[in-house]
């Protein structure tokens, strides 16, 4: 057992679970092919997006028993084929999303078991596909020499991934490869884990379908810079015996520079103002203005469908007939630009067995110089939401959500 927390019954058992589940989906699949070459149409939903969402729930199952293998001790080995399995699922899942993180693991993994460029590619060309913005991402694919050749400064989680810019920084610019060592531990043993707080990591293994966390990402950005990472030997997350489970892949790093802040460019592009409802312009940073009078005026003119197809609202509202029903009033913009904001880093979700006090660290303050205060959203449902505003904005309410001023924590 290489994660102690995990239970081994349930590691096995998950294993076989989600072996049979595949299974069954495959043949699910074999029948909706066969469906659309004879024009059957069984279900409301068409045969083909059917089929995008069974590859991407096989995808998920795939991260499942590749986390359960890895916990329980398997040898890495015997990763190897549900992983090129994963690489087939996730090019076969049309437009669904496979997540930020399980995709950032699939590199970390890529390069851990040293799977042929061939095979990084077509994992290269999903992740295109995904949109994904991400700097630690692009380091590295494009340190893969596949001919990765996307750029940017920015992340799609901020905390704790853009600490990783540090650690390549002192490696290649500073070239102080035991200077990068420590912060690379540093960032393993502090901040990496609590930085997914936010996801309900924390407690995570006190609950059914944990199958351990594991950084596969930074093992392999120590195994690229050619990092000393001893000292995280028995670091409960990073796979220490799986970055040094094989020494023959190459990396090319003439590329690196230090990046360029995008910061400036960014506030110079921002379309300051919201027309919709200027009050909101108090409480909600410049940067998100367009974005937010878009979905006002989406909101306003779009039918209920076509809006909930935009907003990927089936996160929220797994069926648009659901959605429909709930929002017959027209009274859940408020509620939307939430979850809006909730995905873009502004506003800070906790669910209801969180303690504020844990997470006040991964709240951003988008406000420069001003002085802020912290304020919460009031939901019709048990979770928590957060951000900072100015501390001179008195806005009572965002449409039907009411705002309430928290007490303060501690110094921002």
């Amino acid at each position: 057992m290489r994660d102690p927390l995990c239970d081994k019954n349930y590691l096995l058992k998950t294993i076989e679970l989600r072996k049979k589940y595949i299974c069954e989906m495959k043949g699910e699949i074999v029948q909706l092919k066969s469906d659309i070459e004879k024009g059957i149409q069984r279900y409301p939903r068409d045969n083909q997006s059917i089929i995008f969402a069974r590859f991407a729930i096989m995808f998920m199952y795939g991260m499942d028993m590749l986390l359960a293998k890895y916990s329980l001790g398997n040898h890495p080995d015997t990763m190897i084929d549900d992983y090129l399995d994963n690489i087939t699922y996730l090019e076969n899942c049309g437009e669904e999303e496979a997540g930020y993180i399980n995709l950032l693991w699939m590199v970390g993994l890529g390069i851990l078991l040293e799977m042929d460029k061939e095979v990084l590619k077509r994992l290269a060309r999903v992740i295109e596909r995904q949109r994904i913005e991400d700097a630690l991402m692009d380091f590295l694919l494009k340190s893969c020499d596949i001919g990765w050749n996307h750029s940017t400064t920015k992340y799609e989680k901020k905390n704790p991934y853009e600490k990783t810019a540090e650690i390549i920084k002192i490696a290649l610019h500073d070239k102080d490869k035991e200077a990068a060592s420590k912060r690379l531990e540093k960032y393993m043993g502090k901040e990496w884990f609590k930085g997914h707080y936010d996801f309900g990591w924390r407690n995570a293994h006190k609950e059914p379908g944990y199958y351990g966390f594991w950084s596969f990402d930074t093992a392999a950005l120590a195994k690229i810079l050619g990092l000393d990472d001893s000292a995280l030997k028995d670091n409960n997350h990073y796979p220490y015996d799986l970055a040094h489970y094989k020494n023959g892949m190459t990396f090319d790093l003439s590329w690196y520079s230090v990046p360029k802040e995008e910061e400036d460019k960014e506030e110079e592009t921002v379309v300051y103002g919201i027309p919709g409802n200027p009050e909101l312009e108090r409480i909600i940073p410049g940067r998100f203005h367009s974005f937010v009078n878009e979905i006002i005026n989406d909101y306003k003119t779009l039918p209920d469908e076509e809006f909930w197809k935009k907003y990927n609202l089936k996160e929220i509202w797994f069926d648009v007939e659901e959605y429909k029903e709930d929002n017959k009033d027209k009274n859940l913009l408020g509620t939307i630009i939430v979850f809006m904001l909730v995905d873009k880093d502004y506003i800070l979700q906790l669910d209801y067995k969180e303690e504020l006090i844990d997470y006040i660290e991964n709240i951003h303050n988008y406000w420069a110089k001003k002085e802020v205060k912290l304020i919460s959203f009031e939901l019709d449902n048990d979770q928590q939401y957060y951000a900072y505003v100015p501390k001179d904005a008195e806005v009572g309410s965002l449409y039907e959500v009411k705002l309430t001023e928290v007490e303060k924590i501690e110094e921002v």
